[in-house]
């Protein structure tokens, strides 16, 4: 009997058809799975020197700083004047009359209205903005290159000529009070605002928001006279980061900014912290989590330590991947996103540990993160934990400088704390040779808990019992 040819467009065999291909592309996965398996990632090569671009940097006769960086091949340019003065310079009871004086130099000048002003930015191709912190206010943005000169002279007279009208102050006091009764409605911002309070007592840092009195009694004389006090060449300095013709931008930086006065000199202000063990609970009846500070002194980026006490936050709370995070969020549930910070200004700063967590497990967060902090006390991390908070830290560091805007950030970061000239060079080398045993005596060094301050913001009558061993 002669065999026969399967013939595929018959119904049985070619389903038996179908099955074989399955079967033999099933089996070619699982050798090739088993295959893959024996096969070990090549190790990564240690982070290329990074190496930050070159800077022009000159002062007017008025004492105005100016820093030019050809950056980048995109046709757009960034400029930034940072003029610094913020909340360190306000007088008593004028909480946030540096930010009211930033949000108002938008508003218009003497030649311009705010509507002129948005509308020849948009032109530009771009937008202006303002903004007030503690120690400097900033006026910037960011045009197409080919309109460098005519942002320049836009920004020049922003800075230079505000208009200060009675209905802007009055448009904008309306904003900000309704700003702050917002976040006064935030457990996590009062849980900042005492934790400030306790840490800076006394000290303009201390305070984040006004009073209501206060906003409702700033007068349009008010501002001026913080204007007039505080703006001026010898406080401000100008960052220009992008593509722009040097010569023609210098001249142009010259005709706007040389005719200002020179004004008096930025001051320094540097506040004593609380170093001593501090406890404070905030209600806030009906709760469902508790928003919690926890913090102690740390070093300020001029400090010899700084670089290393940075690795230390990030492998214990400050990366997504950290200890704190793996306890409370993924091993327990207690929070959803807990994190630490390095925040600094002139030469002080701090450590904390922020967190919303289950109101049930808000003394076991605590404790769980004093654990972490103990844990890293005693026992050096792993060269596999180091060496992955070095590469995450050192792509963080890159990506931070891949913006023009990123840039005048660490540029401006470097000059605010009286840096050396080449500690943007040498950072990636510097954070890459940081050991596992430096990184535990950071730990041992500053997180003492003698001098540890914790505030939570959550329903006293669920979480007072669960803390009271913290108050002491």
């Amino acid at each position: 009997m002669k065999n026969k040819k399967m013939n595929i467009y018959d119904k049985g065999s070619l389903k038996m058809y179908l099955r074989l291909i399955v079967l033999g592309t099933v089996l070619l996965t699982l050798a090739f799975n088993a295959f893959a398996q024996k096969e070990t990632p090549p190790a990564g090569g240690p982070p290329k020197p990074f190496v930050f671009p070159a800077q022009e940097t000159y002062t007017l006769k008025n004492g105005m700083k100016v820093t030019l960086v050809r950056y980048g091949s995109v046709p757009k340019v960034a400029m930034q004047a940072i003029i610094r003065t913020g909340s360190l310079n306000e007088k008593a009871g004028q909480r946030w009359i540096s930010d009211m004086t930033a949000t108002m130099l938008k508003e218009g000048t003497a030649t311009r209205s705010a509507s002129d002003i948005a509308r020849q930015m948009a032109d530009m191709g771009g937008t202006i903005f303002t903004a007030a912190a503690t120690d400097k206010t900033t006026v910037g943005g960011e045009v197409l290159a080919e309109f460098d000169t005519k942002f320049l002279d836009l920004m020049a007279d922003v800075v230079l000529n505000p208009k200060f009208s009675a209905e802007d102050l009055e448009n904008n006091r309306t904003n900000k009070e309704r700003e702050i009764a917002v976040a006064r409605t935030q457990p996590g911002t009062l849980a900042l605002e005492k934790f400030r309070e306790m840490i800076f007592a006394g000290h303009p840092y201390s305070s984040i928001y006004p009073t209501s009195d206060d906003m409702k009694g700033y007068t349009l004389d008010n501002l001026k006279a913080y204007y007039n006090d505080n703006y001026g060449a010898a406080r401000t300095h100008l960052y220009v980061v992008g593509q722009f013709d040097s010569a023609k931008l210098k001249k142009e930086i010259e005709k706007a900014f040389g005719g200002w006065k020179k004004g008096v000199d930025p001051i320094r202000n540097v506040p004593v912290v609380n170093a001593k063990r501090g406890f404070a609970m905030v209600d806030f009846p009906g709760a469902t989590q508790s928003n919690m500070y926890l913090g102690m002194p740390g070093p300020s980026p001029s400090d010899p330590d700084f670089i290393k006490f940075v690795v230390m936050d990030s492998l214990l709370g400050g990366s997504f991947g950290s200890r704190i995070t793996s306890n409370i969020r993924e091993n327990k549930g207690y929070t959803y996103s807990p994190f630490s910070q390095v925040w600094n200004r002139y030469k002080t700063g701090y450590w904390m540990e922020i967190a919303a967590v289950t109101k049930e497990h808000t003394g076991n967060s605590i404790k769980e993160i004093l654990f972490e902090i103990d844990r890293l006390q005693k026992e050096p991390p792993t060269e596999a934990e180091m060496q992955g908070i070095k590469n995450y830290l050192t792509g963080i560091y890159v990506l931070q400088n891949v913006s023009r805007g990123g840039v005048i950030n660490q540029l401006e970061n470097m000059n605010y704390n009286e840096l050396d000239k080449n500690y943007l060079d040498t950072y990636v080398q510097k954070l890459n040779a940081v050991t596992a045993k430096e990184v535990s005596d950071m730990a041992v060094k500053y997180l003492n808990k003698d001098k540890m301050t914790i505030v939570v913001v959550g329903d006293k009558s669920v979480v007072a019992e669960q803390v009271k061993a913290y108050e002491k």
